[in-house]
């Protein structure tokens, strides 16, 4: 039996190879090498999200995974190539992130500034949604259309939290976390049927901070008064007809007519390109020269494998991430380290492991700079500190210098079931994270212990790394939140601006001109199509996990991962609170 099992595995194997190869083939085949035309207008798909980092390509065969880095490269490299007329860019809800819409501002001024111009359509800024993003994007291109009949959702921003403990309570399900300070609002959303002053103090700041930028990007852009920005914000959604009337769009139309409009701007044979197409074609703006690693951390911050699971929550895993980092630092050929971080936070036990790897790659003489994403709260936070300079766009949400410990006691719920449990221990805190019982006296003193000494821990590396006292340090700590503008002002970032500054300020530390021309490569690199085969073989992968899941479950599941930690007691967290921004 053994060995028909053998041969049925093998001819399995052979035919799912052989069936792979052939779509490999013809995947390929259709999707080869564009030849560029004499008159290029990029074609920039803004209605998706950009991922911050390159996924498998196995997946990309079937359906290509926009990236920031794609966008910005295309960007770049376009405002330097003659061919490159302008830029064709569709948008419609809030999918792109606060921090990464003013990343991809800065690239289109830029890219405007080179004599090039930028046409941004919209059947809707927004739709059933917000469309504060999507429209302070677009306003940044110098020929803003909206279709017919369709809104601009510029409403302004808002924060929803969600607090849970009366459904707790009526489930027998009892939360127990511990915190330090006031403003680390994280476990509130399972202790409490409402904001604390201190949490609505922070949250009514942030609020007030972003939205102010949110109105003075418009503003500049549009070249309107901020009051005449606020009013209409106030109005909105507005209609097509308003939106034309108080400036905030060029034209009505429909998406042909604003493609007709760019393509004559461009001139004769002009045709659309996509940023994938064109960098294949044109090669990318840093594809040579001394080399940057650039190392992402992205996501839930844990121990382990960083992963992209089909339902849940990224997570960024310590240990592909120090792996990640040990290579970079034994590669003679890396000058310096770009460390994109887009993480509210997670395991401090893993935050540490990525810091202390930080700091050893510094100490072989790798200069880092750390660029925050959309969010670098709590534990990401904490592994940014261990980089030489900050960087931080103007909205990346940053801070939440606090720890959160506990776990969901669920003994009234089993005794609800009729379910009772005894228990029996060989010492005194031996069932400490048990969510059967609650902490004891002696459990709830360890724990405190464990918080204290971690928040002080945190409160030192601050003041080590941001030359402060630690009583500095805590002045602005106490588990706040703030804006990337704000840390900036308070000394917890160095300077404000996205992954293209951070890269200049990389190439600076490396000892080379602030625009020289350098490769910046990706570690770990991502996998080729052959590893991911194999993965596949073996039962792994992003496609596996793909095929096994119900794609509409991932934004609950979610969601619903900090509970599911604090249940299986993950132990102690650095983590952002839960926050719904822009509903």
């Amino acid at each position: 039996m053994r060995i028909v099992r053998f041969f049925v595995r093998l001819f399995a194997t052979i035919g799912f190879l052989m069936v792979a190869g052939a779509v490999t083939v013809v995947v390929l085949a259709v999707r080869h090498e564009p030849a560029l035309p004499d008159a290029v207008v990029l074609d920039l798909d803004l209605s998706k999200p950009l991922s911050e980092s390159e996924g498998g390509k196995l997946g990309g065969l079937f359906e290509h995974q926009a990236t920031l880095r794609e966008a910005l490269d295309a960007l770049d490299r376009g405002r330097r190539d003659p061919r490159v007329k302008g830029v064709l860019a569709r948008f419609g809800d809030d999918s792109i992130g606060f921090a990464q819409t003013q990343e991809l501002r800065t690239a289109i001024e830029r890219f405007r500034a080179s004599g090039r111009f930028a046409v941004a359509f919209a059947e809707e800024y927004g739709g059933a949604g917000p469309g504060n993003r999507s429209y302070l994007l677009a306003s940044a291109f110098d020929d803003v259309w909206l279709q017919p009949l369709g809104t601009l959702g510029l409403t302004g921003l808002s924060a929803e939290l969600p607090f849970a403990r009366e459904a707790f309570d009526m489930l027998g399900v009892q939360p127990q976390f511990m915190q330090r300070e006031e403003y680390k609002s994280f476990a509130e959303t399972f202790m409490r049927s409402g904001m604390t002053p201190a949490n609505r103090e922070m949250t009514e700041a942030l609020v007030a901070d972003l939205t102010g930028q949110l109105v003075d990007g418009v503003a500049k852009s549009r070249r309107l008064a901020p009051a005449a920005v606020r009013a209409a914000m106030d109005k909105a959604p507005l209609l097509s007809r308003e939106a034309l009337d108080q400036k905030l769009v060029d034209h009505l139309g429909y998406a042909d007519e604003a493609r007709d409009a760019a393509l004559k701007r461009a001139g004769a044979g002009a045709e659309t390109v996509e940023p994938a197409d064109y960098l294949s074609v044109a090669g990318g703006p840093n594809d040579k020269g001394p080399t940057i690693a650039l190392i992402h951390a992205v996501g839930t911050i844990t121990g382990g494998k960083s992963e992209t699971p089909a339902l849940g929550e990224v997570a960024a895993g310590s240990e592909t991430i120090v792996e990640a980092i040990e290579e970079a630092a034994d590669d003679p050929d890396v000058r310096a380290i770009l460390f994109r971080i887009d993480s509210g936070g997670g395991s401090v036990s893993a935050s540490e492991a990525i810091r202390r790897a930080l700091v050893k790659a510094r100490e072989k003489g790798k200069p880092v700079i750390a660029s925050m994403g959309d969010a670098t709260a709590s534990g990401g936070y904490w592994i940014a500190l261990a980089a030489d300079r900050i960087v931080a766009s103007p909205a990346t949400v940053t801070g939440s210098i606090g720890v959160v410990a506990g776990k969901f006691g669920v003994n009234g719920l089993s005794e609800k079931l009729g379910i009772h449990w005894e228990r029996v221990q060989s010492a005194r805190n031996a069932g400490l994270w048990s969510p059967l019982h609650p902490f004891d006296d002696s459990g709830a003193e360890r724990l405190n212990a464990i918080i204290d000494d971690t928040y002080a821990t945190f409160l030192q590396r601050v003041a080590d790394a941001r030359r402060m006292t630690p009583e500095q340090a805590r002045g602005i700590a106490k588990g706040r939140v703030w804006t990337g503008a704000q840390a900036r002002d308070l000394g917890l970032v160095d300077d404000l601006g996205g992954q293209d500054q951070a890269l200049a300020l990389a190439r600076t530390a490396a000892g080379l001109a602030a625009d020289a021309e350098v490769t910046l490569a990706p570690y770990p690199p991502p996998k080729s199509v052959t590893d991911q085969l194999f993965d596949l073989m073996a039962g792994k992968g992003e496609l596996v996990g793909a095929l096994a899941a119900v794609a509409e479950l991932r934004p609950l599941l979610a969601q619903l991962r900090p509970l599911m930690a604090a249940v299986q007691g993950e132990g102690v967290q650095a983590r952002m609170p839960a926050m719904s921004l822009d509903r």
